[in-house]
């Protein structure tokens, strides 16, 4: 992981603090930690908008070389302190597509994926599938589950060389061919599932031909195909797996899981370039390098978890109830 030399590089009036979760990553901790440095930034949200407004530049540069960033402590209480703490940085929203579960909770701030709380998200860049995704995420922990629930984060350039080193002919043919990814809705709108949109709902239309011209040119979809049961395939790709992103930084990151998004998920398939299917030791490879790889945060009421999209994967545990965490993204 590397030593700390170097690390507090910067200038800043905010206050970096610590967390037993944290990792050293290229010589930084992974998340980097921000604390109040008075009772009046334990008060107030205003207090904290004001620091970020003054920060900016520092801050902008921060997220790209420490990747993480987490605000502790902060009087950040509902979902409007949350939404003037995002509005802060001065970034333009990105609206959520996708099949996830979502509720739009006020403008720019939606409620993360309502899967059911027992079962695990896999590791993922938030809108990856997508012709076009947030470069910044922003979680908001509102409510902080009893047992579990954790925020499981990893650095997306640590992964490729790693699988280089298990499954060195893979890698080499997910570079030469891509993936394909099919997403299949259900019929109806569910919280059972990670898949849990129906085509009407995630193109917002229920004209099918509308519905394949939005596919094709809002998602970037390779196909489209409606069914007579109201379900409908989505079909993606073949997707860049492993791509340079962080152009400062001039790193491979590994930008689309193979690993799907949901534990025990029958709605979205894989396959490589080819058609071929993926082995199932590259998939046990994989994620076994992104859980040794990964930081598991406990997040605490009021936290506020800024994440490079580019660089960084994202997961949740499974948890007992309640946990209510809320998302805003950035172009």
């Amino acid at each position: 992981m590397g030593s700390l030399d170097g690390f507090n590089g910067g200038v800043s009036d905010f206050v970096e603090g610590r967390t037993t979760e944290q990792k050293v990553i290229d010589g930084r901790l992974f998340p980097k930690v921000f604390l109040p440095a008075n009772d009046v930034e334990r008060a107030n949200v205003q207090a904290l908008v004001q620091k970020i407004r003054s920060n900016k530049a520092w801050l902008e540069d921060e997220v790209v070389k420490s990747n993480a960033l987490l605000f502790r402590g902060f009087a950040v209480r509902s979902a409007e302190d949350f939404k003037v703490v995002v509005e802060a940085f001065g970034w333009e929203e990105q609206r959520y597509l996708g099949f996830a579960p979502r509720t739009e909770i006020v403008e720019r701030v939606y409620t993360a994926n309502e899967a059911p709380l027992h079962e695990q998200i896999d590791f993922h860049h938030e809108m990856a599938l997508m012709k076009e995704w947030p470069s910044k995420l922003f979680f908001f922990c509102e409510t902080a589950p009893p047992e579990g629930g954790e925020t499981a984060i990893a650095p997306s350039h640590l992964i490729p060389p790693l699988m280089e080193k298990i499954v060195p002919e893979f890698v080499k043919k997910v570079k030469d061919l891509g993936l394909l990814f099919n997403i299949t809705t259900p019929s109806q709108n569910t919280l059972n599932s990670f898949i849990s949109k129906t085509w009407k709902t995630v193109l917002d239309t229920s004209d099918p031909e509308e519905a394949k011209k939005r596919a094709f040119e809002i998602l970037g979809c390779m196909d489209f195909q409606c069914h007579d049961d109201e379900t409908a395939d989505f079909k993606f790709g073949a997707l860049e797996t492993i791509r340079i992103l962080e152009k400062e930084k001039g790193q491979e990151v590994w930008f689309n899981t193979i690993a799907g998004y949901g534990q025990g998920s029958k709605n979205q398939m894989l396959r490589l370039g080819d058609e071929s299917i993926i082995p199932i030791e590259v998939v046990k490879a994989f994620k076994h390098i992104m859980d040794e790889q990964c930081v598991n945060l406990k997040l605490k009421d009021g936290d506020v978890l800024l994440l490079n999209n580019l660089s960084v994967q994202h997961g949740r545990r499974s948890s007992k109830p309640p946990r209510r965490v809320l998302v805003s993204m950035c172009k």
